[in-house]
C-alpha cells in the first residue's frame, strides 16, 4: 500500500471513530509504529487532523480545515479519476498555475516526475504538497489568506504574480451555472480565479459532474476561455450534449 492510500484510510477511520491509536494503526496496516507516527505528523501538519500522545483525534466538525477535508471526499473517485487525468498533462520545462480546492490538491499528489517545472499557485495545502518534490520551482502566489479553501486571495495581483506568463493554468470552479460560466459565491474568490486565468496560454478546468447547472452570485469567466475540460463520467447527457455545441474540448474521466 502507498503511505498516501494509507494516510487516506487513517483520515478515513478517524471520520468513523474520532479517534484512532498509534498502535492499533500499525497492527491493522502492518507497518511500525514509527511509521504510523510519521503519517499523523504530516497530516496534523497539513491541518487534516489533531496529533496527540499515543494517536490523533479528528478535527472539530466546525473548523475550516475539516470543511475542507470533507469537500476532499465528496466524490473523492471521480476526482482521483479527473485529476490522474489531469495530471497527464504536465510535462517537463514547463511552467504551470495551480488553483485552490480538493481535486487541484488531488492533482498535486498525483504529479509525475518532472524536471525543470515551475509550479505557482494560491494554495498553500498545493504549495506544501509540492515544496520538497524534485524537479519543481514552488511559488506561492501571496495574498490575504482565506482559511475555507486553505488558500490566498490576491488584491494586487500582477505584483503577487511577478508577471510570470504560465504555459498551463489549473483551475477548479465552485460551480458552472446555466449559462456555462465558472461562479463563486464570493466576489473576491471569482476575481483571484479570473486572474489566474488570465496569467496562461493553456486553461485547463478540472470539475466533476456535482459542480455543474449550479448558480451562483459570482462569476469567474465563462468556459469559452477554457481549452480543456476534464469531468467525470456521471456527467448527465443533457449537460454532455451543450458542451459539444459550446466547442470546448471535454475529455471524461
Amino acid at each position: 500500500m502507498l503511505a498516501e492510500q494509507r494516510r487516506q484510510q487513517i483520515m478515513q477511520e478517524l471520520q468513523r471513530s474520532g479517534q484512532a491509536r498509534t498502535r492499533q494503526l500499525a497492527d491493522d496496516f502492518g507497518v511500525s509504529e514509527v511509521t504510523i507516527r510519521s503519517d499523523l505528523e504530516i497530516l496534523d501538519a497539513k491541518k487534516q487532523l489533531i496529533k496527540t500522545h499515543g494517536g490523533a483525534i479528528a478535527l472539530p466538525a466546525n473548523s475550516p480545515a475539516a470543511a475542507f477535508e470533507e469537500r476532499m471526499h465528496r466524490n473523492f473517485n471521480a476526482k482521483r479519476r479527473i485529476a490522474q487525468m489531469a495530471a497527464r498533462q504536465i510535462l517537463d520545462n514547463q511552467s504551470l498555475v495551480f488553483d485552490s480546492g480538493s481535486t487541484l490538491l488531488l492533482l498535486a499528489m498525483q504529479m509525475p516526475p518532472v524536471t525543470n517545472v515551475v509550479v505557482a499557485t494560491t494554495a498553500m495545502n498545493i504549495a506544501q504538497h509540492l515544496m520538497y518534490r524534485p524537479g519543481l520551482d514552488v511559488h506561492m502566489i501571496g495574498g490575504r489568506v482565506f482559511p475555507n479553501t486553505v488558500s490566498t486571495i490576491v488584491s494586487d495581483f500582477d505584483k503577487a504574480a511577478g508577471g510570470l506568463v504560465a504555459h498551463q493554468a489549473f483551475v477548479s470552479a465552485h460551480a458552472i451555472d446555466q449559462a456555462f460560466d465558472v461562479v463563486d459565491v464570493s466576489e473576491d474568490i471569482a476575481r483571484t480565479k479570473r486572474n489566474l486565468v488570465r496569467m496562461a496560454r493553456r486553461v485547463i478546468l478540472l470539475a466533476d459532474s456535482s459542480k455543474w447547472d449550479i448558480a451562483a452570485s459570482s462569476k469567474a469567466f465563462s468556459l469559452s476561455r477554457v481549452d480543456l475540460i476534464i469531468t467525470d463520467s456521471d456527467m448527465p447527457y443533457a449537460i454532455r450534449g451543450r458542451l459539444e455545441k459550446l466547442g470546448v474540448e471535454v475529455r471524461y474521466a
